[in-house]
Order: C-alpha cells, then sequence, then structure tokens
C-alpha cells in the first residue's frame, strides 16, 4: 500500500489566502507497507514542487545521475523559470528536503533510500499514488484566489510550471 500525502496544506505564512505566495506547502505522510520515506513530524516541504516532480517520475527515473528535482520533497521551490527551448520549468530554492531514487523496471517502480532500503511497487499503483498526492494539491490550490506573481518572470515562471503540471497530469 503506497501511502503520499499532503497532512495540513498551508501557504507559508499561514495566511487564510495568499495571492502573492506562489508554492503551497505541507508536512507529508509518504510510506509503503512499512517503509517511511518521510513523516509529518519531518517538517514542512513545498507540496507543489513535490507534486511536480512526482508527476516527473511516471515517465522518468529520478536518481542521483539523472534528477527530476533537486529533491521529491523540497523544503523550498521559491523560484520558478521558463527557459526557452526547455519543455520543463526549472525550479530552484534551497539545498534541503527528502529524497529517494525512482527506478523503472518493467512493469513495477523500484523506490530507494539512502540507506539502500528498496521496495518494488507496480506502475500502476506508482501511477495512482501519485495522481492523488497531485490532486490534493491542485485542488488546494483551486480553493483560493488565483494566484498573481509579482514580477513579469515570477508569472513566466509560474505560467509554465502550470503548464507543465497540466501536461503530466493529463497527457494527451
Amino acid at each position: 500500500m503506497i501511502i503520499i500525502q499532503p497532512t495540513k496544506l498551508h501557504w507559508i505564512k499561514d495566511a487564510a489566502d495568499d495571492q502573492q505566495d506562489l508554492c503551497a506547502h505541507s508536512p507529508v505522510d509518504f510510506r509503503i507497507s512499512n517503509m517511511v520515506f518521510v513523516r509529518p513530524e519531518d517538517g514542512d516541504w513545498t507540496v507543489s514542487a513535490s507534486a511536480l516532480y512526482l508527476l516527473r517520475t511516471l515517465t522518468r527515473d529520478h536518481t542521483q545521475e539523472q534528477p527530476v528535482g533537486d529533491h521529491l520533497f523540497p523544503c523550498c521551490g521559491f523560484s520558478m523559470y521558463d527557459i526557452e527551448g526547455e519543455e520543463d520549468v526549472v525550479i530552484c530554492g534551497c539545498p534541503s528536503g527528502r529524497d529517494c531514487s525512482v527506478r523503472h523496471i518493467g512493469s513495477e517502480v523500484q523506490l530507494s533510500l539512502e540507506s539502500g532500503q528498496r521496495v518494488l511497487v507496480s506502475s500502476h499503483d506508482w501511477r495512482a499514488a501519485v495522481h492523488a498526492f497531485s490532486d490534493a494539491v491542485r485542488a488546494f490550490y483551486q480553493r483560493y484566489s488565483p494566484k498573481q506573481p509579482f514580477e513579469p518572470e515570477d508569472v513566466r515562471g509560474f505560467d509554465a510550471f502550470q503548464r507543465e503540471w497540466d501536461r503530466r497530469r493529463y497527457p494527451q
């Protein structure tokens, strides 16, 4: 059984609504059977970036050699850049976060911790868990006012972020 869920979604300053905060935050419960990847007591993560990174793992491996992002659960993801000629948005933050590797092996997905612990899950179950996490974060955004990035570069970056999220969540 795969559990990946935000446990207390909020904006960075715990404001009731924050049109300027482009990132959703939350502690996360991520475990597969009795293997724990991230616990709610580990702290807050930028789960909007996590949702996108996890969606990327549906079609790509996430390893140290070829990461989909700095960490699957980054502490920060405060800058988003739409790089000309690149299909994916670039998200930058601080160097802190929680991570595991994700490798596709036939019809299964292997998740590994730095400790060497590994677990295999079906690609179908991994996809369902990632979609549920992504949808929970997206539903949080939809409950609040539309985002209003301040700088033109932030507008382009956030637009690229949303386009990639939609493309990966609802592929043609």
